[in-house]
């Protein structure tokens, strides 16, 4: 595992996040510009706080499991991420509402779709940067 990597994926991932978001949360009241500044001040510790120590875990995870079929290894790996994304914005919210309404599906729920949103974005940058390093590692 390459810890360069992950932080050079964490930060794409919340400029990626952050984009992505904006685009689909932007409306008449609040435009791109507004959602462009709010949403990496909260992406931002999320990310690297409980993203990128769930990535660590779920690669160590991956690699104990020894999957030889790579389209497994791939289903495997995006379900583990997606799950740990699922995970991460859960410990924020009961960390935030200081364990109030975890439990509310209906006012949860939008959260934990940006926590997996957010976690298969990283999963698809982190495969792409360890695709890119391998083919310029090999070349040099």
């Amino acid at each position: 595992m390459n810890l360069g990597r992950k932080l050079l994926t964490s930060l794409l991932t919340i400029i990626s996040f952050s984009l992505a978001a904006s685009l689909v949360s932007m409306n008449d009241t609040y435009n791109f510009g507004f959602y462009i500044a709010v949403y990496p001040i909260y992406a931002t510790p999320l990310i690297f706080l409980i993203g990128l120590p769930l990535s660590v875990l779920v690669d160590f995870l991956l690699s104990k499991m020894r999957v030889t079929n790579h389209a497994l290894y791939l289903i495997v790996k995006f379900l583990g991420y997606a799950c740990a994304g699922f995970v991460g914005m859960n410990i924020f919210v009961l960390v935030m509402g200081a364990g109030k309404d975890i439990f509310n599906f209906r006012e949860n729920s939008p959260l934990t779709l940006h926590g997996v949103f957010a976690a298969l974005i990283f999963v698809l940058i982190d495969l792409g940067l360890e695709a890119l390093f391998k083919a310029r590692k090999k070349k040099s």
